[in-house]
């Protein structure tokens, strides 16, 4: 099944609620901080290309890889 453009829309939107809720939980930010810094990362734009297929993955997956960013200051 192939998906179209606004369902990998649709799932890159819930992906990143989903990061942002955990980003708030396990940091104790608030929504504004976690969005922020979540939505100027090299993550979120990695995830934004429908290329990577990091929209595909779990947001635990993604939430690492975000984790991985910001303690190592780059993405591997």
């Amino acid at each position: 099944m192939k998906l179209t453009e606004e369902q990998i829309d649709v799932m890159k939107e819930d992906l990143c609620a989903d990061i942002i809720e955990i980003i708030m939980h396990e940091w104790n930010f608030d929504m504004t901080k976690a969005m922020d810094m979540f939505y100027n990362s090299d993550t979120f734009q990695r995830m934004q290309d429908s290329e990577t297929g990091l929209y595909y993955q779990s947001p635990g997956y993604v939430y690492d890889f975000f984790c991985n960013e910001i303690r190592l200051g780059k993405v591997e």
